[in-house]
């Protein structure tokens, strides 16, 4: 019965939540829907026709359930609810043939009903499968219209995320040459302390790493002063002896490790993925390393190897310079203005009076002059008050003091005063003051400063 009629596509007839139960090839609701259909109708027409099936009454009730099946499920059904609907009429209930009737007329009588029955059951049946095909149809082209929808969405949001990086680089790029040269800047410093402090930012705008240290050579001992983010737990060493590897590689070759090659992995032993040496690019000595604990997997090339070691040749020139600047101010006997000791000189010079003075019986005494607050200042309010005080030191002297730089960049002045006893000392530390007061301009007058007298040498 089912052959030639086309099955329509369970892709859109199956339920939610699964394919529907069938039986015989016919669904099993369809076949329920049937059954209490037929119950109900032998029911009413036992008690209300006295079980005629209804013969004779237009339109028929058994046209009920062929159109709704037809309808609703589609052929195959609706032609079983056709076969049902006959044999429930005829079966066991076939006309008397009258004395006028022919035999034609008679199966037309007969079969009229069941044949009205079939046909509208394939046609509104086709009908409704030809529906269900285009409607699978549809579902299939948009289900295809989604997934292209959604690879389209997913390449767009990728090309968004690789144009917001590639804008992102372009203006890091810029970024970085800004802030390269402010770091450049930073290391460009006569002060060892400055240029340590200059080589964290540096190390970062060329290398951008995760974790680095900074290690001076002491002797015969690399050293770590710096250590950026590392942890706790974290097991890299902070001392590398002469004895180590890593210290004969670096130090005493003078070369840069990389742990992309076996060789250097093995040196490093897990205490980074590069090493340099801090080499003086003037005269070639070895003041320290730079080590990289970690680094970025896309930051990690062959660039950046060669760019770690011009940073150490950068970086160990600095530091050398600033080594040999700081050694070099320590045998200066005047400061940067000339008209002062220098705090080196005037170290060694109380320390020689006060000797002097224990044996030939005199005291020395010096006075610290200490301004505060000078942080809330501008740099030229600070370089006011700087000045106001040394030319007031050097209008108030004696013959015999001996005024000089205390260092801590020129912020902190002293006055020796040999053969100078404690209470003479409080008498000039007062005329000081006043002198230094009357100095400072006008805004910068109130601003605290102190002057302490001390004796030299009372420890024996």
């Amino acid at each position: 019965m089912s052959e030639g009629i086309p099955a329509p596509s369970h892709a859109a007839a199956e339920p939610p939540g699964g394919r529907p139960f069938r039986l015989f090839g016919f669904r099993g609701v369809a076949l329920v829907e049937l059954a209490l259909f037929f119950t109900l109708c032998f029911l009413v027409d036992w008690w209300a026709a006295g079980l005629t099936r209804f013969d004779g009454v237009q339109p028929h009730p058994y046209w009920v359930i062929v159109l709704l099946l037809s309808v609703q499920y589609g052929t195959n059904e609706g032609v079983i609810a056709a076969v049902a609907a006959t044999a429930a009429l005829r079966l066991w209930n076939l006309p008397e043939q009258a004395i006028g009737q022919d035999l034609y007329e008679y199966l037309h009588v007969v079969s009229r009903e069941p044949i009205l029955w079939l046909v509208a059951a394939v046609l509104f049946g086709e009908l409704r499968m030809r529906q269900r095909r285009e409607r699978d149809e549809l579902h299939a082209k948009l289900s295809l219209a989604n997934r292209e929808s959604d690879a389209i969405a997913r390449s767009y949001r990728q090309l968004k995320v690789v144009k917001e990086n590639l804008e992102a680089r372009v203006a890091g790029q810029l970024r970085t040459v800004f802030t390269l040269y402010q770091a450049a800047r930073a290391i460009d410093k006569l002060d060892e302390g400055e240029v340590m402090l200059g080589v964290a930012d540096l190390v970062r705008s060329v290398m951008r790493p995760e974790k680095f240290s900074l290690f001076l050579l002491n002797n015969d001992v690399l050293e770590s002063v710096t250590n950026d983010g590392w942890d706790d737990e974290d097991p890299f060493a902070r001392w590398f002896d002469a004895s180590s590897t890593l210290f004969e590689t670096v130090v005493g070759r003078q070369r840069t490790l990389c742990v992309a090659r076996p060789e250097d992995e093995r040196i490093l032993m897990g205490q980074g993925v590069l090493a340099g040496p801090l080499v003086s690019e003037d005269t070639g000595e070895v003041v320290g390393m730079v080590k990289i604990e970690s680094l970025g997997f896309a930051d990690f090339s062959a660039n950046t190897v060669e760019n770690f070691r011009i940073l150490c040749e950068w970086v160990g020139t600095a530091l050398a310079k600033a080594r040999r600047y700081r050694e070099a101010n320590e045998q200066r006997v005047f400061a940067d203005d000339g008209t002062l000791y220098s705090s080196t000189y005037i170290g060694r010079q109380a320390e020689f009076l006060a000797h002097l003075g224990r044996r030939l019986g005199f005291e020395t005494t010096t006075i610290t002059i200490r301004p505060s607050g000078l942080s809330r200042l501008l740099p030229d309010q600070r370089m006011e008050v700087a000045t106001a005080i040394g030319k007031a030191v050097r209008q108030s002297l004696r013959d015999t003091d001996l005024a000089c730089d205390f260092g801590q960049h020129g912020l902190v002045f002293g006055v020796v005063l040999p053969g100078t006893a404690m209470e003479q000392a409080r008498i000039v530390a007062a005329k000081l003051e006043k002198a230094v007061r009357g100095a400072l301009p006008q805004p910068l007058a109130d601003i605290p400063i102190s002057f302490a007298a001390e004796r030299v040498g009372d420890a024996p």
